[in-house]
């Protein structure tokens, strides 16, 4: 059963009265993967999964605070598949000196992973340039930390997710101004970041090629961060959050040409002004964008699912997956899913992080019943 919040009054009524119309689960578990309390590194963040089927890997950020804390390093978990049991944890990749602020997982064509890093230091301007560490044995061992370089010009910061379709990779990066070929798409004085670029590997990821500025082709050279993709049809569904207060969703031909574009925060009123770390999936034959989200201003900060219809782009239904109480929750919520049979069942897990009133944030799982907030 789910606990509908618009069942009595119209839709209308409900937001002339502040109430909002979604939807939250009954059926939810909450398993602590990592907690670090108490050690020299607790802060743990920023997780990111790879389903390899028989194992699911989980990588995070371990250091001192949310950003600037030299020395914070990469680790990362191996589940079981079947029972979702921590197998083994160690830590991926660590340069001296520098902050391994969150990692990126790239599956490619022959097989091999790789774990793509946003490199920073503890000054101003801070990204060192996008780092990589490669397996070739499932995440068995991974190979040393070694620098992606300059792809047509530019040397790239942060990756945001990766496309495998046959024998080519795309993946979604950002430019930063201290980099190599990095330019200002809007306002210096709020950040030295620059475009969403998507870039092409036909080489399992050993070379890159510049496709398009998605920054340009979305919104004009208005800046954009956190973005997702996703393949349909013979394109990308793509979502992106601005730092203008919105929230696209936008499908893009195969050359990343944006034929349809929506601001879903101006089109649905339970998204303020944009999720934070978007990702956008599809299950079942339908699509949906999960992520963090605030109700309102100056509201705590919300886990929620938002489904919507590929074609228009419309948000049909949002389901709060973590903290419709309105906890106070100061950092969390990057979050990514897999999926398991059990029982009969189709369980649909949430890996994310989540501090609440005190402590250091941890590393947890959500579990739902898919039938339920699908």
């Amino acid at each position: 059963m789910m606990d509908k919040r618009k069942t009595v009054l119209g839709t209308a009524l409900l937001l002339a009265a502040g109430i909002w119309a979604y939807d939250v689960p009954k059926n939810k578990q909450e398993t602590v993967l990592v907690d670090r309390q108490g050690e020299a590194q607790p802060y743990l963040a920023f997780p990111a999964v790879l389903d390899l089927g028989n194992e699911v890997l989980i990588s995070y950020k371990r250091g001192k605070a949310h950003a600037a804390d030299t020395g914070a390093v990469l680790d990362f978990l191996r589940i079981d598949g079947a029972s979702g049991a921590v197998k083994a944890c160690s830590t991926i990749a660590t340069i001296p000196g520098e902050i391994m602020q969150m990692g990126e997982w790239v599956r490619f064509p022959n097989g091999d992973i790789a774990t793509y890093i946003d490199a920073q230091r503890n000054k101003q301007p801070s990204r060192t340039g996008l780092a990589a560490a490669r397996s070739s044995d499932g995440g068995k061992t991974f190979g040393p930390v070694t620098r992606v370089g300059v792809v047509d010009g530019v040397e790239y910061g942060y990756a945001f997710e990766a496309v495998t379709r046959g024998q080519t990779t795309w993946m979604l990066v950002m430019t930063f101004t201290n980099l190599t070929g990095g330019v200002f798409s809007q306002q210096p004085s709020r950040s030295l970041a620059g475009s969403v670029d998507v870039i092409r590997s036909e080489d399992n990821g050993h070379t890159w090629r510049f496709v398009q500025s998605l920054s340009r082709e979305l919104v004009g050279n208005v800046s954009i961060n956190e973005s997702s993709f996703a393949p349909h049809g013979d394109g990308f569904i793509i979502a992106a959050r601005g730092y203008d207060a919105r929230q696209w969703l936008a499908y893009a031909d195969a050359k990343f040409h944006v034929t349809r574009k929506v601001n879903v925060a101006k089109t649905c009123d339970e998204i303020t002004s944009h999720v934070g770390r978007p990702r956008v999936f599809t299950r079942d034959g339908r699509w949906y964008l999960l992520g963090r989200n605030f109700l309102a201003p100056k509201t705590p900060m919300r886990l929620s699912l938002f489904r919507f219809d590929p074609e228009t782009l419309a948000i049909q239904r949002h389901v709060i997956l973590d903290n419709d109480e309105g906890n106070k929750v100061s950092d969390g919520y990057y979050a990514m899913p897999y999926w398991r049979e059990q029982n009969g069942k189709t369980l649909f897990h949430v890996v994310t992080y989540k501090r609440g009133g005190g402590g250091s944030p941890k590393i947890i799982r959500l579990s739902y019943d898919w039938e339920e907030v699908r």
